[in-house]
């Protein structure tokens, strides 16, 4: 979902986290995450979407030597 149907269904209050039964999404900063979770789903998990910080500890678990 683009990012302006994601900010205007979390300003009617109908973004939900998970299912459409799921908890009212509340904050800003979550809605964005409801959206880029979507997004990396929707694009089969590419490695652009995902964190920074977990690429990098993957990347480590990868080198290391047993």
């Amino acid at each position: 979902m683009p990012f302006d149907q994601v900010m205007k269904k979390w300003k009617a209050g109908e973004l939900h986290s998970g299912s459409p039964k799921g908890p009212i999404v509340k904050g800003q900063k979550q809605a964005v995450a409801v959206m880029l979770s979507e997004k990396r789903a929707a694009e089969g998990g590419k490695s652009e979407y995902k964190s920074k910080s977990l690429s990098k500890a993957l990347d480590g678990l990868k080198h290391a030597k047993p």
